[in-house]
């Protein structure tokens, strides 16, 4: 029986508890008989850590291992994984990534293990998630266009809306709200054997990690497993959201090629007339850019045809780069098929 690590990263959870402690007892009481999980706390100082502490002492079974690891500072989602992926035992073959707001399947974990064991360059997946009402899409897996915008693939859809959602299919990031990915391949590909960059923090992590291991020449699938419930953002809430989103999104034209790359000065042009009104955004503009190339010096260019992408055309990127009519991602709706992801392995090059 192969043996997997669940790292479940927690953060001043105290005003949902509620969902909080669902998601630990979830995670507690999988239908697999060989797992651990790892409780990382990214420094909480409202108590949610303390109550965790207890509600495990209380409701873990004897088979489970948990181990506890506390933070000195908040790291962010990247840090915080990262903490867990060191203190998982070195014999376990996989590891699930998990936020403190999803609520996950019974036999999720031994289904989506089952699925990577059949394909040896398979590196990471995830299951069908949806939001908290238990109806709506959250994710089908995880999508780049050539615009560089990442974002959740029948993302708000209803399973009858959302075609081919039966079916495998390769997706460009897997989604870190519950990620499984072989440690071995994270080994291997990953910046320094681990599996997210620690300066990311938030927003630019999963997503990473997904160029990464395709440009690696490994793989990355949504699979078609009833994976949970996630009540997303319960944590990441307030102002700094949409700074690190936009620094984030500004961050990957430095270190992502597509057709458009050489355009980026167009779309980085109108982020920084909006500096002028927005401090807060022209901070993210900024270190946007610091953060992009560091990356690039980090890691070198990532070809985002080496993964499924989603085409833009030069009609609507020119419209979008040059806010003629931004309609991609706000004015019309911008939703995601699987059928809309085009995957040429022959063009990573």
């Amino acid at each position: 029986m192969v043996k997997a690590s669940l790292i479940w990263l927690n953060y001043n959870s105290l005003g949902f508890m509620d969902i909080a402690l669902k998601s630990i007892e979830s995670v507690l009481s999988l239908d697999f008989d060989n797992y651990e999980v790892i409780i990382v706390d990214n420094a909480s100082s409202d108590g949610s850590f303390e109550k965790i502490k207890e509600f495990i002492k209380d409701k873990n079974p004897s088979s489970v291992r948990v181990k506890f690891v506390r933070s000195d500072a908040n790291r962010g989602y990247a840090g915080g994984m990262n903490l867990g992926w060191e203190a998982r035992d070195g014999d376990s073959k996989y590891v699930a990534f998990l936020n403190n707001d999803i609520i996950i399947e019974p036999g999720s974990l031994r289904k989506l293990i089952e699925h990577m064991e059949e394909e040896e360059k398979l590196a990471a997946v995830n299951g069908l998630i949806y939001f908290g009402d238990g109806e709506r899409i959250f994710s089908a897996g995880g999508r780049i266009d050539e615009l560089v915008a990442a974002g959740n693939i029948c993302d708000g859809l209803s399973v009858s809306e959302c075609s081919d959602i039966n079916k495998e299919h390769y997706v460009t990031y897997a989604n870190g709200a519950y990620m499984l990915v072989k440690a071995e391949a994270i080994r291997k590909a990953g910046p320094n054997g681990k599996p997210f960059i620690e300066e990311t923090f938030l927003y630019l992590d999963d997503d990473l990690l997904g160029l990464i291991l395709w440009n690696k020449g490994y793989k990355i699938k949504y699979v078609p497993i009833n994976s949970g419930v996630h009540f997303a953002s319960m944590t990441t809430r307030g102002s700094k959201v949409t700074y690190y989103y936009m620094r984030g999104s500004i961050a990957r034209w430095y270190f992502i090629k597509t057709k458009y790359s050489n355009l980026k000065w167009l779309w980085l042009s109108r982020r920084r007339l909006r500096q002028f009104i927005d401090k807060d955004l022209g901070s993210a503009v900024k270190d946007g850019v610091r953060l992009g190339m560091k990356l690039r010096g980090t890691l070198g260019t990532l070809n985002l045809y080496c993964a499924p992408y989603v085409k833009v055309n030069w009609l609507d990127a020119i419209e979008e780069l040059t806010l003629v009519k931004y309609h991609l991602r706000r004015g019309e709706v911008y939703t995601v098929k699987p059928a809309d992801l085009t995957y040429d392995p022959s063009a990573c090059r």
